[in-house]
């Protein structure tokens, strides 16, 4: 017997970043470009200027949640039943983009059974990306698809045809690989898949967005026969808002997690760049006992390490945030479920708390990034205290240095003075019979010099008796 399925559906729950920690208004701006394409790719761009100035208007708004549309959604263009709803969540972009196929020739919802060999997810999917101009989200996104089977099925049977959707949307699938759990949600048996690609051989931001590209989350929801299709899209509908909200928290607590990897590949580069300054740290008792100290050398060291004490700040900064950002969103991903669990009375949501709960997943996350901030914080402390040491050799040298200038200075001046003195003293004794009074002049100048430099002999031995 063929298996058919009553109006399937999919929901694409999409998010984007509004504006991270420490970006540029020019960023800011291109973010928002960048998640109204998704809107309004279709239109020209006279067009798309006047959409993309009315979502600019929210970007300072305060408000936790705002509906960037004033006519709350846009709708596919006929005959196609869909539509998008974008918002702006916090620091965030969300767009759920609807898309249940073609209606039916009275314009209504079609809900003649289809059949599962046609592919209908397929060709869904196929055209939501094709709305969002092949575009993924920044942060993550979620894919939910749900419609109603044809008769009576066994536990066994409902799950047959949930891998059977699944194959459709996703091509690297493996369903015991990707499995999360399944429960019941408002009499429908619901599924959760998750794949998480592992070993990708690169780092930092190159790393985010080859797991972005090769990473996927499903839903696939199935309601029973014995409820009637508009009751099942009512059903849904009632669930679409604690969907955006549960799945931003659970995006941003996977984002944060992959943009910490970023974080710590940047401050361990940082920890390799300052090591021949700490070997060159452990040799200054020696130069300064054999005076082979080059101040110029120790200056240019001080001057790359602060530029490496300034880079190693921001980036245990950043690392710092995304913890924060993981416990934050990881508490509201809970309180957010356990809201869902009062409002569905009845319903079994224990396998979406998989992800909160297992060590395998969010609480690993929380915890790796809480012991990277751990180790490799000792590492600002370790260049403080080497460029305030090198910053204090520097300053004795100069110390030493000016000392010894002004010293020179002072002994210089004692020989010049004195021998402008006695300069001044033979040259008014000249006698008025001289005949050469050059000559004299001459031998003046001689005398003058020799008791200058008798002066500066006995300022240093003076000095040099005080220094004692």
């Amino acid at each position: 017997m063929s298996e058919e399925i009553v109006y399937p559906s999919i929901n694409l729950f999409l998010y984007d970043l509004k504006d991270g920690l420490g970006q540029e208004q020019s960023k800011i701006d291109q973010n928002c470009r960048l998640f109204c394409q998704k809107i309004y790719g279709d239109l020209d761009e006279k067009s798309f200027q006047e959409k993309y100035a009315q979502f600019q208007k929210y970007q300072n708004t305060d408000v936790d949640i705002i509906e960037l549309l004033d006519t709350r959604i846009r709708q596919f263009p006929s005959p196609l039943d869909g539509y998008y709803y974008p918002l702006q969540i916090g620091d965030s972009y969300a767009l759920q983009v609807n898309d249940s196929g073609k209606r039916d020739a009275n314009g209504q919802y079609n809900d003649e059974p289809q059949n599962i060999k046609d592919e209908p997810f397929l060709k869904l999917k196929e055209e939501i990306t094709q709305h969002i101009s092949g575009q993924t989200g920044t942060i993550g996104q979620t894919w939910l698809l749900w419609g109603k089977v044809t008769s009576h099925k066994t536990d066994a049977e409902i799950e047959d045809i949930a891998q059977k959707c699944y194959t459709q949307i996703i091509s690297n699938y493996d369903w015991k690989r990707d499995f999360i759990g399944k429960g019941k949600l408002e009499s429908g048996t619901i599924f959760e898949l998750w794949y998480c690609p592992q070993n990708l051989g690169v780092n930092g931001k190159e790393f985010w967005e080859k797991f972005r590209q090769e990473s996927h989350h499903v839903l696939i929801w199935l309601f029973p026969d014995n409820i009637s299709p508009n009751e099942m899209r009512k059903r849904v509908q009632s669930a679409y808002y604690e969907f955006l909200r549960l799945w931003l928290y659970r995006h941003k607590v996977v984002w944060s997690y992959y943009q910490s990897r970023y974080q710590k590949t940047l401050l361990k580069k940082e920890y390799v760049e300052i090591q021949p300054s700490i070997k060159q740290a452990s040799e200054l008792p020696r130069l300064l006992q054999t005076n082979s100290l080059k101040l110029s050398k120790l200056q240019e060291t001080l001057s790359a390490n602060l530029i490496n004490l300034s880079d190693y700040t921001i980036a245990l900064n950043y690392l710092e945030n995304q913890s924060r950002t993981i416990q934050l969103n990881l508490d509201n991903y809970k309180s957010r479920l356990d809201e869902m669990e009062k409002k569905y009375a009845g319903s079994n949501l224990e396998f979406l708390k998989t992800f909160s709960n297992s060590e395998i997943y969010a609480k690993k996350y929380q915890r790796q990034v809480e012991a990277d901030y751990a180790n490799l914080n000792p590492g600002l402390t370790l260049l403080q205290n080497l460029n305030s040491t090198i910053q204090g050799i520097i300053d004795l040298e100069q110390t030493k240095s000016d000392r010894a200038l002004n010293n020179t200075i002072a002994i210089a001046g004692v020989g010049l003075a004195t021998s402008q003195i006695a300069s001044a003293v033979i040259l008014a004794e000249i006698p008025q019979e001289t005949k050469n009074p050059l000559a004299y002049q001459t031998q003046a100048f001689f005398w003058s010099l020799g008791i200058g430099v008798i002066a500066i002999m006995l300022t240093l031995i003076v000095l040099r008796i005080f220094r004692r």
